[in-house]
């Protein structure tokens, strides 16, 4: 069996990567011709194509590549995206369910499948019709001398110059021999590329490659054929698989190469580069007649008219009205030199027009003008601050390429270049000399550069250490004449007055001085690590714990600084005869209850304080609840008093009968309940408390006795 009829497509879209072969099948028929394939020499008309959309496409960047094209029409029997590379399938093709072809089908023995033509009508201006190809096919190696002998043909039909007609001569012709097609059978190294040689000689083994996908393809070869300038001809380039539709082959038509060359007429001027234009006395134009091959004998190219505002014989000297092209040479010329008049005529024109082929003429204006001076821009005068000066002169008009020449020559870098660089000690006025290659008067111009001193830059701040955040007065002392000034903090602040002031936190800052003087010139002082702002000690402690009881009342102090190394303690704890302390880590006893402000100062080796307070407290958690009380009036267990309860954070007390009737209550309870409208006897409480370090109850009875 060939193959598989899975049919794999690497690629179907069009994918631009660099050194890689990009296709795009977005385009005409017409397109495709008008705007790549046609070059000089060819009209073109009746333009078709048949086949799958996706068979033909146009090519580029095969520059990088190894097809030796770098653009042009690729007309395949499948699918034109597949050429691109690498060659990493030996099996590339993509059935389009294509038809045969006659023409193809009258150069090889099988049936055509998925056959793709383009064709036109074109109209050649000399007698011979050429372009440039490269045929590739994935058919290559393995089924070369096969049935599967995929092929293609450049058809042409029209006048024989030799006599009769052409009618679909194949012009795709192995070089070397009459008649043989382009065909996989035709050029091949083998079934495995080691042999027999077919043609091989323009055969490319591909297996491998990185840039085309087709595993074979021949060398760039040109199709040509004899023609009878200006008659009518029809153009056929067509490609079709063999035997099966499988395994894509195509062919690259190179871009701009489908030409019928006759003679072709140019003017230039003798001096290169210049403006199109003869200058009297200054620049000739020639006028050259070109052929595609020297022939081994003379050529005269004849001119049909010669006309314009300019007089031949007058303006210049007689030109003759033909141009010879001698034996051997594929050039010969005329030139058209403008005579100096003095007469200010403004621009002129010469005409002439050539028979370049039986069909076509050519022709060629020449422009004559009387010579426009060299013109010039250049740089202002300008000034330095004891610096290097960039002066710059750009000509105009005159004839290119310009020579330049500056003086005094000694202080410039390059005395010959339209742009130079000096370092004048003194004011100084330059001069250049501008001149084209034309001897036309040069022009001279001058530069005045003004020296003016650079400025002293020097400044001195009213401190240079101290602790943060450090307040530095600045006082600039350059000179002379300053009038701006540009301040660098080193801290990522800037200042633009002249004595300014800048606060800095902690750290070692460089600072720069940019100044101006009133001439522009520019100074700039920096001075490396001239601050010095010391760190702030940051005061901080942790108190455990933060709130304790009188039965427990030591609280431990924790010291959480930084940067500091001088302690100084203040518990708050007045009544206490150890109320200070310089540890790190202190303790202290409190006495008796209450709340109380805990301070740390904190110092550093350099002077620098901080300082910070918390709130400790010393509490009472616990109460004392009576049993009686007797509210006669003597002073004494009067009301129901419940010790240490105002120290409670909050309370709820209820006061019930012997029924369950309640007959008190009070939040806060100020201990000042006596019993009033209560006949004696026992009642019931309950207390409900909360303090800082717990939420508790109590119940029980109170005897009330008067």
């Amino acid at each position: 069996m060939k193959r598989l009829l899975n049919i794999i497509v690497l690629l179907l879209t069009i994918i631009e990567v660099d050194a890689q072969l990009l296709v795009n099948t977005n385009y005409t028929a017409a397109q495709y011709v008008q705007n790549t394939l046609i070059g000089y020499g060819v009209t073109v008309s009746n333009i078709s194509y048949t086949g799958a959309a996706a068979a033909i496409g146009k090519f580029t960047n095969g520059g990088t590549t190894n097809i030796g094209l770098y653009s042009g029409i690729i007309l395949t029997s499948g699918n034109a995206v597949i050429a691109i590379g690498p060659n990493n399938s030996s099996s590339a093709g993509a059935n389009v369910n294509g038809g045969s072809d006659p023409q193809l089908a009258s150069l090889v023995s099988g049936t055509i499948y998925d056959a793709a033509a383009l064709e036109f009508d074109f109209v050649p201006i000399a007698d011979t019709i050429k372009f440039r190809y490269v045929f590739a096919s994935d058919e290559y190696p393995e089924y070369a001398n096969s049935s599967f002998n995929d092929v293609f043909g450049f058809f042409i039909s029209g006048p024989n110059p030799a006599g009769g007609n052409y009618t679909n001569k194949n012009m795709a012709i192995v070089p070397g021999t009459l008649n043989t097609p382009v065909s996989i059978n035709n050029i091949n190294n083998g079934t495995s590329n080691t042999g027999p040689c077919v043609n091989c000689s323009k055969y490319v083994d591909n297996n491998g490659g990185l840039t085309i996908q087709y595993d074979g393809m021949t060398v760039v070869m040109t199709a040509w054929t004899t023609v009878i300038p200006c008659s009518t001809y029809h153009f056929k380039a067509a490609v079709g698989d063999v035997s099966d539709h499988v395994y894509d082959s195509g062919v690259f038509l190179e871009a701009n190469s489908f030409i019928s060359t006759a003679v072709q007429i140019s003017a230039k001027f003798a001096v290169q580069g210049a403006w199109p234009v003869a200058l009297e006395g200054c620049n000739d134009a020639i006028i050259t007649a070109k052929i595609p091959k020297a022939l081994n004998h003379s050529v005269t190219v004849h001119v049909d008219t010669m006309w314009g505002s300019a007089t031949n014989g007058t303006d210049f000297p007689l030109i003759p009205d033909s141009i010879l092209i001698p034996a051997g040479s594929k050039t010969g010329t005329i030139t058209l030199h403008p005579l100096v008049d003095h007469v200010a005529e403004g621009q002129e024109n010469f005409n002439l027009k050539f028979i370049t082929s039986p069909c076509t003429i050519d022709t060629v204006a020449i422009k004559i003008d009387d010579y426009v001076p060299i013109i010039t821009t250049h740089s202002a005068d300008t000034s330095v601050c004891e610096d290097t000066a960039k002066l710059l002169v750009t000509p105009q008009f005159g004839i290119q390429p310009y020579t330049f020449d500056w003086s005094p020559s000694n202080l410039v870098n390059n005395p010959n270049s339209n742009s130079i660089s000096t370092f004048p000690a003194q004011t100084t006025q330059y001069i250049v000399k501008v001149s084209d290659t034309t001897g036309c008067p040069a022009l001279y111009d001058t530069i005045n550069v003004e020296v003016n001193p650079k400025p002293s830059v020097s400044f001195l701040p009213d401190v240079f250490h101290g602790c943060e955040p450090l307040t530095v007065n600045f006082n600039d002392m350059s000179y002379p004449s300053i009038t701006k000034w540009n301040w660098d903090f080193g801290d990522g602040s800037n200042s633009t007055v002249n004595n300014p002031s800048h606060i800095y936190n902690a750290g070692l800052y460089t600072v720069t001085l940019s100044v101006e003087t009133d001439k522009a010139c520019k100074g700039t002082l920096n001075v490396p690590n001239i601050i010095n702002s010391y760190p702030s000690p940051s005061a901080a402690f942790m108190t455990v714990p933060p709130v304790t009881t009188i039965e427990a009342p030591t609280i431990n102090f924790t010291d959480m600084s930084t940067n500091g190394t001088i302690y100084s303690w203040n518990f708050g704890d007045l009544a206490s005869s150890n109320n200070t302390s310089t540890f790190t880590n202190p303790e202290h006893l409190y006495s008796k209850d209450g709340n109380y402000t805990v301070w740390l100062v904190l110092k550093t080796d350099k002077g620098c304080i901080d300082s910070i307070s918390h709130e400790v407290m010393v509490i009472i958690d616990e109460i004392n609840i009576p049993n009686i009380i007797t509210p006669n009036g003597d002073g004494f267990n009067d009301v129901f008093f419940i010790k240490n309860i105002d120290k409670l954070e909050s309370s709820t007390l209820i006061i019930y009968n012997r029924w369950g009737k309640k007959i008190y209550e009070a939040d806060n309870y100020k201990n000042d309940w006596d019993g009033a409208g209560s006949a004696d006897g026992v009642y019931y409480y309950m207390l409900s408390y909360k303090t800082y370090f717990r939420t508790d109850k109590a119940q029980g009875t109170i005897t009330l006795m008067r």
